[in-house]
């Protein structure tokens, strides 16, 4: 896509806006983005490349308006069009947040900085999980259920339904009947639903000044399991940072008491990751997909 194309659609989407600049921004696998300078402000254009169904981009706006009552950090929406006449595909325009990705920042910060990292990145997802659903599902209400072992146990079959028969060393079956008795076992019965971020990892969130400024990218956002979020903590931030887990664990629990029980769930929360992200794998990055069995039949032994 040419910047002239891009202008073109940020014109449709923002009428009488003026361009001063626009250049490709790296960043993200999902979307292709785009910085503007207008006369508004700076801007952030994003369009999707995977999935162009514009109800995704709806529940990432609804997901990130919930976080924001619930006074967590998230960027403001400008624009909205479910299907741009520039691009034949969604456009979304945001505030562009200024400041560095945490995972581009990690290298600089020492021992103290990235515990202290730790500590904010647990009070700002207990913040997201204490904002509370009317149902475990999408925030749009499309999907429902009425609670979180229904919930669990349709998203487990909705992964196994994409895995190959002899994903495991305990076959599709296998480990389908493993992960719904550990469902039965774990799931919380009288835990209302929380939002949950669906895609927490460093890339995701920006520093100023060494601290959480903006949570990025709801696009994962459901009301579900409020420990359906650590696998990725667990995979993209603790398995390189485990010193780090004990104060980001602290953090929350003061924000949002861990209940009885609490580790049980985040291991199957963690096997639910390892299972979505192989079947997510298949298709888009093959090379990937053994990491994630590993993990797999780690869990089933």
């Amino acid at each position: 896509m040419t910047n002239e194309t891009i202008a073109a659609a940020l014109a449709e989407a923002c009428p009488g806006l003026r361009i001063d600049d626009l250049r490709p921004l790296d960043a993200g696998h999902t979307s292709r983005q785009w910085v503007a300078d207008t006369d508004e402000g700076r801007l952030l254009v994003k369009t999707p490349v995977r999935d162009a169904d514009p109800e995704h981009l709806r529940r990432l706006i609804a997901t990130t308006r919930r976080a924001a009552e619930g006074g967590v950090p998230v960027v403001r929406f400008r624009a909205f069009v479910p299907r741009s006449t520039a691009l034949g595909a969604p456009l979304l325009v945001q505030e562009f947040q200024d400041g560095e990705p945490a995972d581009a920042a990690w290298a600089g910060l020492g021992p103290v900085e990235r515990v202290a990292f730790a500590a904010d990145l647990g009070r700002l997802v207990a913040r997201v999980h204490r904002c509370t659903g009317p149902w475990f599902g999408d925030a749009l209400g499309r999907v429902r259920h009425p609670d979180a072992r229904a919930y669990l146990h349709a998203l487990v079959d909705a992964r196994i339904a994409e895995a190959p028969e002899d994903l495991t060393v305990a076959g599709r079956d296998g480990l389908a009947a493993a992960l719904h008795r550990a469902v039965e076992a774990t799931a919380a019965a009288d835990e209302p639903p929380a939002l949950t971020h669906g895609d927490l990892w460093r890339q995701n969130l920006i520093l100023r000044d060494g601290r959480i400024a903006c949570l990025l990218d709801f696009e994962h956002g459901r009301y579900a399991d409020r420990f359906l979020d650590f696998g990725k903590l667990d995979e993209h931030v603790f398995a390189g940072f485990p010193d780090g887990r004990e104060a980001f664990l602290s953090a929350y629990d003061e924000t949002f008491p861990l209940p009885p029980g609490w580790p049980a769930r985040v291991r199957l929360g963690n096997a639910v990751h390892a299972l979505s992200m192989a079947v997510y794998f298949r298709r888009w990055e093959p090379r990937f997909v053994p990491e994630y069995v590993a993990a797999l039949d780690a869990w089933l032994d």
